[in-house]
């Protein structure tokens, strides 16, 4: 139960502000340095004529910053191979990317996905009202809940993840986007993992039944475990996939290694 917990994710953030936000961060630039082109690249977007610190603009700056920049350092090696996939991956996947993020990074945002992954399982359609509820459930019944659980659905709209049918406020998911690529599904299926607090879980049901990864299609047969996972064989056949982060320095020397600094 997270009742009472911060939201965070209160806004609509489009997905081309995110891909900026991703293109900073791999051009090595610095937080500040990072945050000060946000807010020249959305001055004609959000809060226009104004800087006022609590205004549309800097609440979507702090919420960009978050998923790419201001990472917990637990977490820094996973960005930053989620920045070089972002580099050689063609453009269509990068929305792959920022959910992953989003989900690492944010509570509410792997909270809302899983609910409404569930609810689509559930039923072809699902409303805004009935992602409202599950996540005042979780949540508290607050006003604040309410507005970010439809400003999200406004999101994965924009993203080319969810579309409106019939009428305003029911939504049905669109064409499973299909992963293929190992090393991708390997990221993706961590951001999963952190996203719950690191727990183990079994392959196959993290593959096919992780109803917060609902807009992609994974198979574990392009799986690959990277340095930040382990795998291990429970039962005769069952295998399961866990975080295995150990020191962070290390961790950020066998990236670069294998990456290269960007």
């Amino acid at each position: 139960m997270s009742k009472n917990k911060s939201v965070g994710f209160s806004q609509h953030i489009k997905l081309a502000w995110l891909d900026f936000t991703a293109q900073q961060q791999l051009k090595g630039h610095p937080p500040a340095e990072i945050k000060a082109a946000l807010n020249n690249f959305l001055s004609d977007q959000l809060s226009v004529g104004s800087n006022a610190q609590r205004s549309s603009r800097q609440k979507a700056i702090s919420i960009l910053a978050k998923i790419w920049v201001n990472v917990p350092q637990s977490i820094e090696s996973f960005r930053d191979e989620g920045i070089a996939l972002f580099k050689h991956q063609p453009k269509k996947t990068h929305v792959t990317l920022h959910w992953g993020m989003a989900m690492a990074v944010y509570p509410f945002f792997a909270m809302a996905a899983e609910n409404m992954g569930r609810l689509l399982r559930l039923q072809d359609k699902v409303s805004t009202v009935q992602l409202q509820k599950r996540m005042c459930e979780q949540m508290g019944d607050r006003e604040t809940v309410r507005r970010s659980a439809r400003q999200l659905i406004r999101c994965w709209m924009e993203w080319g993840l969810l579309t409106e049918v019939d009428k305003k406020g029911i939504y049905a998911a669109t064409e499973v986007q299909t992963i293929t690529n190992a090393q991708l599904t390997a990221w993706l299926l961590e951001s999963a993992l952190i996203a719950n607090k690191g727990q183990t879980a079994v392959l196959h049901n993290l593959v096919n039944y992780s109803p917060a990864l609902f807009p992609f299609g994974l198979s574990s047969d392009y799986f690959t475990p990277n340095e930040r996972l382990e795998t291990f064989g429970q039962g005769v056949s069952e295998v399961s996939v866990a975080i295995s982060y150990g020191d962070s320095v290390d961790n950020a020397n066998r990236f670069n290694n294998k990456y290269g600094s960007q």
